[in-house]
């Protein structure tokens, strides 16, 4: 996990220097090369680097009605429940995991409102940037339409299958294939690429596809985080014990289920820190805002979920700066992501600093030219006055008043 820092000393550190609000309101296009773990052993951006993604593809596909319909075709229909086109999937990928992955890869390739398709030809030889390249040369920028972007019951109830399908294919696949360093090593780097795109449908897709991936990914290493400490308990409870009563046998799969997952939990640690380092930081401050909101939505639920990991000034900063954003929406978003974290006493204790650093914006925002941004702010005021067991000095300059609740 990237390591957390003192916030103040982080604001001057060389490529996280403190943004302006010009730099804020001038949004240039920064579309970032992806970046790497930090890990020990080889990371994801390193075993990925120059790799080909190889293979036979020869696989056949469901033995339904939806035989001939594409994964998108299915996904976008919505007439099969999302385990069960995950469950065929992964079925899919234990008999030929080739084909099943080029079956994955053109699945976020048409999410994207490419009509071009990856050729197994393709899939066997070109890497993930030539890919990337073929298929920009075929997609029709013209239009300007593509999923995400279409009105209509049919394509919002298509981004949500969208999420749901990613967040169940992670959970389904948590056990066993997520660990297999081709699948997930593979899914990350094509979003990756996209995410660097030129072309808008790309990096709008791509960066929502990343973002929930990152949020599975964020629920499975959580849960990693609990069994491992509850195996850490069991297995310093029985090595207390007398040695008349002390099972040895217990205590080595104690210790053997404790290596494993924590091997497990540096591999999804790796896995995170290649979506963030390689799509969130050069993401959220994309030129498109509705990229943005997608970043700003996504971290917010990871510092909720995870407030071990994520809740910590490494990570809020981005928040912070955000709220200077030209755009209504994506600051709306900022400050509905913080009331979630203001609204728990247990999590508001660990924002003492971000408060202090941010306190005169978000009490400027009140006044802000948007309503709904306005309003938003004034709730979040609101919940931070009522964590505060005292009346900081700052409330009283600010003219706010604590009242009884």
């Amino acid at each position: 996990m990237i390591a957390a820092q003192n916030l103040q000393t982080d604001f001057h550190q060389e490529g996280y220097s403190r943004l302006s609000d010009t730099d804020l309101e001038d949004l240039e296009g920064r579309n970032g090369k992806s970046g790497k773990g930090k890990k020990g052993k080889k990371t994801l951006g390193e075993k990925l680097k120059g790799s080909e993604v190889r293979g036979r593809v020869n696989g056949h596909h469901q033995e339904n009605d939806m035989e001939n319909l594409s994964l998108f075709e299915i996904v976008k229909l919505g007439k099969s429940a999302t385990q069960s086109v995950v469950d065929d999937w992964i079925e899919s990928y234990k008999t030929d995991r080739d084909s099943a992955l080029l079956e994955l890869i053109n699945f976020f390739i048409h999410c994207s409102g490419c009509k071009g398709a990856v050729s197994s030809e393709m899939f066997r030889h070109m890497q993930n940037s030539e890919i990337i390249r073929k298929m920009t040369e075929e997609f029709d920028e013209d239009s300007g339409d593509y999923p995400l972007a279409m009105a209509g019951p049919v394509w919002k109830k298509f981004k949500l299958s969208l999420c749901e399908f990613i967040a169940v294919l992670v959970r389904q696949c948590q056990y066993s294939i997520i660990y297999d360093e081709y699948m997930m090593d593979t899914v990350i780097s094509l979003l990756t690429g996209l995410s660097d795109s030129q072309v808008r449908a790309f990096r709008h897709t791509s960066t929502l596809a990343a973002m929930k991936l990152m949020t599975a990914l964020v629920n499975v290493a959580l849960n990693l985080s609990i069994n491992l400490d509850n195996t850490q308990r069991q297995y310093e409870t029985e090595r207390n014990k007398s040695i008349g009563k002390r099972a040895n046998e217990r205590l080595e799969l104690l210790l053997q289920k404790r290596k494993e997952l924590q091997e497990n939990q540096d591999e999804i640690e790796n896995m995170m820190n290649a979506i963030f380092k390689g799509v969130f930081i050069h993401r959220y401050r994309d030129v498109i805002a509705e990229i943005r909101v997608v970043c700003i939505e996504e971290i917010g639920m990871w510092m909720k979920m995870y407030s071990e990991a994520f809740l910590n000034d490494s990570y809020l900063k981005y928040v912070g700066w955000t709220m200077y954003d030209k755009q209504g929406e994506v600051r709306l978003k900022c400050l509905t992501a913080l009331q979630g974290l203001y609204y728990s006493r247990e999590l508001n204790a660990r924002l003492e600093l971000f408060t202090s650093r941010f306190k005169d914006r978000i009490v400027s925002m009140t006044l802000d030219k948007e309503y709904d941004v306005a309003v938003q702010a004034i709730k979040l005021l609101t919940l931070v006055l009522h964590c505060m067991s005292t009346v900081p000095t700052w409330w009283t300059a600010c003219g706010i008043v604590r009242q009884s609740c």
